[in-house]
């Protein structure tokens, strides 16, 4: 009997396009890495014999990674599997990219070995990690695509002369306030040696390294230093739910002000937890956002505690913007109450 012909259940179906899904998100990110989305993206089809010489890539497994990228429609494949071209799901599955990244890339260790992180008993000492390094790069993405927009439109009403970014990973948006604000200088600030040496590549390709210092600090645990004098704009993107439980975010929050003594502006990005989303309801990064931080024990508040806060920590919203993807996410700009 031929198998592959035999008409399956709609629960051996359902089954496999669960199995199937995980491997395409695996695909897709390494697609990215290694060139083969953006070839895509550029010329709407590759031939995999031609993109393989170019990139050193083996022929075989980049056709696994587009047979797999095939099973979501991503791509579709030439009957002799030697050409893709995208396929309806192509924009959105790059327009999203560094989901699949973060995800796969910089949580796939925490992922593989999810069963040795649930028991009380394994849960001990350093037994998270995760790739620091790749989940800068993922969140340059996700912040470019989805935050980036927003926070451009806000800065229009914001006069600065020094930024100082909190949890700056890849200083991307260090350097497009650059970009945007000549003369404004930044000061970059992550307590994760991958991120700041992702940083320091990025600042010198830009050529404003006369404008951009990096400090390596824990943004949570920030003494006054003497260039954060005169810092009259703080920036904070996708980590803000680190300041958290409440009573440690009140903390950050209010110590901010101590240590940025001139700030006037104080832009917070992320994303919250999901509220009243059921079952097969969860939007697009939500169920592993929430997941990875369940297993690293880190608490993720909701919009509403957020906003709870603020008033107690010292700053009141001075203008925002709401963010369909991810969900449950939000730009405030903050001032000193």
């Amino acid at each position: 009997m031929d198998t592959a012909r035999q008409q399956p259940s709609d629960e051996a179906q359902y089954c496999a396009d669960t199995f199937n899904g995980a491997i395409a998100s695996a695909a897709v990110s390494a697609a990215w890495e290694i060139g083969l989305l953006d070839e895509l993206e550029r010329a709407g089809r590759v031939g995999i014999a031609g993109f393989s010489a170019a990139s050193g890539a083996d022929p075989g497994v980049v056709r696994a990674l587009l047979v797999a990228l095939s099973t979501r429609r991503i791509v579709t494949l030439d009957a002799a599997r030697t050409e893709a071209t995208t396929d309806a799901g192509f924009a959105s599955a790059y327009r999203t990219k560094g989901f699949f990244y973060w995800l796969t890339r910089g949580c796939g260790e925490l992922l593989t070995t999810l069963p040795g992180k649930v028991l009380e008993a394994d849960r001990q000492g350093d037994f998270v990690r995760r790739d620091s390094r790749a989940i800068s790069v993922a969140c340059r993405n996700i912040a470019r695509t989805f935050f980036d927009p927003p926070f451009r439109e806000l800065l229009r009403d914001v006069d600065c002369t020094t930024v100082a970014d909190l949890g700056c990973g890849s200083s991307d948006r260090l350097i497009m306030m650059a970009g945007l604000m000549p003369g404004v200088r930044g000061i970059g600030i992550d307590v994760a040696a991958g991120a700041i040496t992702v940083s320091k590549e990025a600042v010198a390709e830009a050529g404003v390294e006369d404008r951009i210092s990096l400090v390596q600090d824990d943004v949570l645990n920030l003494s006054p230093r003497d260039e954060y004098a005169g810092v009259d704009l703080v920036t904070c993107f996708l980590m803000g739910h680190d300041f958290w439980p409440r009573e440690n975010a009140v903390r950050v929050l209010r110590r901010l002000r101590e240590n940025f003594p001139d700030v006037k502006n104080l832009v917070i990005g992320d994303t919250c937890r999901s509220t009243d989303v059921h079952g097969p309801m969860h939007p697009m990064f939500t169920l592993g956002f929430e997941t990875v931080h369940s297993v690293m024990d880190q608490y993720i508040p909701t919009l509403d505690e957020w906003a709870s806060v603020l008033d107690e920590s010292g700053w009141r919203i001075a203008d925002r913007r709401m963010i369909d993807l991810p969900a449950f996410s939000f730009i405030y700009r903050l001032t000193p109450a």
